[in-house]
């Protein structure tokens, strides 16, 4: 390629200047394209920068899990793998989460800044997030639709990279890269099941590889992962099944319901039914804590419960690159998977007061009252009485969720004698439909109240009634993306001590989001509906810049920016400066400051309208003050919303004495403003006068809905460190490998409500639960045809700060801390073959018990109720 003329050179480096840059995986594939066609990711440069470069350890923090590393962890799934990272500190949530609106899914968070402040990246560009939002409000990408069998590598930009890759990388990028090469066919199947408990698991995973790229011009590559797992309710589980927790520091009997069946003519003092219905039996109040008089009709939920839901994925992903010539490669990548999850989400319906239908003109709820008429079979009493109950013979409410995610790639790259070039087409889509069971009809349930067609206390004697009472739904969700990117990056001239890198490049993305909900709920038909709809979309384009300088032989300057302009909230420049000094062959110190963004999630922004179901403990509840409430949360989006804003710095310090001996820390302060969230609910419960008109209650007092809306308001810093070592040793044939990651939270301070003196939540579950430490250690030892590793993975203690004394007597202030082992066993004695053990939870502990967990005696952000899990496999090369 002839060098442009002086002229025409000083007006790009002009135009590249002016524009903006960051991203990496796409560079890693770039590197492969050119004459030097065979060569592999590892001589490439890694997640955070443009441009290519010999020493891994480069200006930003990034960690490395490779293909070597994920298979001695033992775990089958991307979200098992990552929820796994210390970095991964709270505010985390997986397919556990059955009340969930984004039920089935499974996302990461760094930092504990939740799901939608960690970018997830596969080869360096964007998918589409779920189709659902998670808590109503947060877009992410959904983990599970990710094969963990196709990674080759996965690397964690541990820093604020707005700068490099735009909106949503406030807390960091997770950039997973599938496998570049694959030789022949490999086949792995495995078996796993828990030890108590009826579930099991089944894997298959299938890579066929076709094509030399230096001897061949081209290279094609296929994996296919199917994985089948039962489902795990609480009662098959010692720790969950009875739902009584009294044993425990401020434990309750949390797993069960009083909602068997009353008359609620005297609200302070409901009067059960003469004959519990089956299915329930008479027990004191007292037993739920309550100070009320005489018995309730109560039943245990925790057979309604799941702990885990069943899943079957198929995940399958077809990738190739073709050299046109020595300079010229095309490269496509589809991917595709297919999901199914079963869960029970909830316990049968119950009625009683505070029973809501949806009304489509208004957009808001109607009170249906539940009140037996006089004359009806079940009413002994001359005037309308008003009950609650709960349809147990129609059976829990069943969810099952059905996900297609796809992502197709097609591009071109190229390598001149000074630039290298990329231009990538991206289109991504995430479909969800979400299927219920047994929830009850409004109209029907009105009908059988008023002809005494159904007997509420024997509901078997009245099948035809109980019937026509069912009701499905079914609601859809769909997420696209749709993204054109265009990059140049090179090292056109020197300066002082080195070349200077230069990469700069643009996107225009859009991007839209389509959930809504069922016919029967937008017709009223469904009693207690809950409700996430969203319609929005936008479009966005960018520009983007980074410069690599050696002022210095041991320094590295990175300057990076981008700009981002939203066709709703506006526009955003997110800027960046790193230091990589290196003032002795075995030490390197990194400094990194950056400034960030979020744009409102469309949920946030768009046209949305949320009816939710929380719970709040009210200090005003007539019949048990300071007791746990159900509410009915009612909001909407918001159009005026601006971007989160972010301040980011890092600094590091590595210290390697020997290729094999490393240590290195990184410190990190994190500041968000602008922070889009709802009014905190327990505030407006307990200060109603602060919050006129915003809380609803019945007629007896007993909370029943709260209206809330999104805003910008708060800041949020946190700051922490983490410590990560690695040392070997070489014993003979014999190797071992001691590896260790730890995290500690210094603080994590926000406001509860906009205005107010931020709070610590560090150590506590005030914003979630974010214990100050995290570590996973392992300690590997391979010899001959054998490999083993025993990992230490320590979760620490925090203050219980969302259930107080008032709610829960005798209540420890703290929650424990966790200590758990797996180990990972393989041979490969037989040849072309490996055999291999892994147990999940190698002294099957439970979790440490939390109250603030409900109905599950933990929480489920940093365990689960799995236990010990213990899985066979077998890999085949042909």
């Amino acid at each position: 390629m002839p060098y442009p003329s002086l002229p025409a050179r000083s007006r790009y480096r002009r135009l590249t200047l002016a524009l903006a840059i960051a991203l990496a995986a796409p560079l890693a594939q770039a590197d492969e394209a050119a004459a030097d066609a065979g060569v592999t990711l590892d001589t490439v440069q890694v997640t955070g920068t443009n441009l290519r470069r010999s020493d891994e350890a480069g200006v930003n923090p990034v960690l490395v899990l490779d293909r070597a590393q994920i298979e001695r962890s033992g775990k089958v799934t991307v979200s098992d793998l990552l929820r796994s990272l210390t970095a991964n500190s709270g505010n985390s949530f997986n397919e556990q989460y059955t009340g969930s609106f984004a039920n089935g899914s499974a996302g990461v968070s760094l930092r504990g800044l939740s799901q939608k402040n960690t970018l997830v990246l596969v080869n360096g560009y964007r998918v589409a997030a779920y189709g659902f939002a998670q808590n109503t409000q947060d877009n992410f990408v959904d983990l599970n639709a990710l094969p963990l069998g196709a990674v080759e590598r996965i690397e964690v930009l541990k820093d604020g990279a707005s700068a490099l890759y735009g909106s949503d990388a406030i807390a960091g990028v997770v950039n997973i890269l599938l496998r570049r090469k694959i030789e022949g066919v490999e086949l792995d199947a495995a078996y796993g099941a828990a030890t108590e408990g009826g579930i099991d698991q089944r894997s298959l995973g299938l890579r066929a590889g076709l094509g030399e790229p230096d001897k061949d011009g081209y290279s094609l590559r296929f994996s296919l992962d199917v994985l089948d797992r039962g489902r795990l309710d609480a009662d098959e589980r010692d720790l969950t099944r009875d739902g009584d927790y009294r044993d425990q520091p401020g434990g309750r009997l949390a797993g069960w319901s009083t909602q068997g069946g009353a008359y609620l003519s005297n609200p302070r003092a409901p009067q059960r039914f003469a004959v519990c219905q089956p299915g329930t039996q008479a027990r004191p109040y007292a037993d739920f804590g309550s100070p009320l008089p005489g018995e309730a009709c109560a039943f245990n939920t925790q057979p309604y419960r799941t702990l885990l839901p069943d899943a079957e994925r198929y995940q399958a992903s077809l990738a190739g690159d073709y050299w046109f010539n020595e300079r010229v490669q095309g490269f496509a990548e589809i991917l595709y998977s297919a999901s199914h999850n079963g869960t029970y989400f909830g316990a049968p319906l119950s009625v009683g007061a505070g029973l809501r239908a949806y009304d489509r003109n208004t957009g808001r709820l109607v009170d249906i009252p539940v009140v037996l008429p006089v004359g009806h079979p079940n009413n002994p009493f001359g005037v309308p009485t008003p009950f609650e109950t709960t349809f147990l013979d129609l059976g829990p409410r069943y969810k099952i969720n059905k996900s297609r995610f796809q992502r197709t790639l097609l591009g071109l790259r190229g390598r001149g004698e000074v630039w290298d070039w990329e231009l990538a087409a991206n289109y991504s889509a995430s479909e969800q439909r979400e299927y219920v069971r047994n929830f009850v009809d409004r109209y029907a349930f009105q009908r059988v109240l008023n002809d005494g067609s159904y007997d509420f206390l024997h509901p078997s004697r009245t099948p035809q009634a109980l019937e026509a009472l069912r009701l499905s739904t079914r609601r859809p969700g769909t997420y696209r993306l749709a993204t054109l990117n265009a990059k140049v990056s090179g090292f056109p001239w020197q300066w002082r001590a080195g070349d200077v890198g230069v990469a700069a490049g643009v996107e225009f993305r859009d991007e839209s989001q389509d959930a809504r909900t069922s016919p029967q709920v937008l017709s009223g038909t469904e009693l207690r509906p809950a409700i996430n709809l969203i319609d929005g979309q936008r479009r966005v384009s960018a520009a983007f810049f980074e410069l690599s300088l050696k002022p210095f032989e041991t320094m590295e300057v990175q300057l990076a920016g981008r700009g981002d302009h939203y066709s709703d909230f506006g526009s955003a420049f997110s800027p960046k400066l790193g230091l990589r000094w290196q003032p002795a062959e075995d030490w390197l110190l990194r400094f990194n400051a950056s400034r960030g963004f979020r744009a409102p999630s469309l949920p946030e922004i768009a046209q949305s309208t949320t009816i939710s179901y929380g719970s709040v403990i009210d200090p005003f509840d007539p019949v048990q003050p300071g007791a746990s409430r159900g509410v009915t949360i009612l909001r909407a989006g918001n159009p005026d919303l601006d971007a989160e804003r972010s301040s980011n710095l890092n600094l590091g310090v590595l210290w390697s004495p020997s290729a094999d001996s490393s240590l290195g820390i990184d410190v990190y302060r994190i500041r968000q403003r602008d922070l889009i969230a709802p009014d905190n609910l327990q505030t407006i419960v307990s200060n109603p006068a602060a919050y006129p008109g915003r809380v609803t209650r019945d007629a007896q007092g007993r909370l029943q809905l709260i209206e809330n809306h999104y805003a910008n308001q708060g800041t949020l810093t946190t700051t922490g460190f983490d410590i990560e070592g690695r040392q070997v040793w070489h014993a003979g044939d014999t190797e071992w490998t001691l590896d260790g990651s730890w995290t500690r939270l210094l603080s994590y301070e926000q406001p509860q409500v906009a205005g107010e003196r931020a709070l610590e939540g560090a150590g506590g579950n005030r914003f979630g639960a974010l214990p100050k430490w995290r570590g996973l250690t392992s300690l590997g030892v391979a010899r001959g045809d054998w490999n083993a590793q025993l990992s230490w993975r320590y979760i620490g203690g925090y203050a219980q700060q969302v259930v107080d004394a008032r709610s829960n007597p005798g209540l420890r202030a703290k929650v424990e801390g966790s200590h758990t082992f797996d180990l990972h066993l393989a041979y490969e004695g037989v040849r072309d073959t490996t055999l291999y053990l892994s147990v999940q939870n190698l002294s099957d502990r439970d979790p440490p018990f939390d109250p603030a967990g409900g109905a599950l005696p933990y929480d489920i952000t940093q365990y689960d109720g799995l236990g010990r899990f213990v899985t066979l496999g077998v890999k085949h090369r042909f």
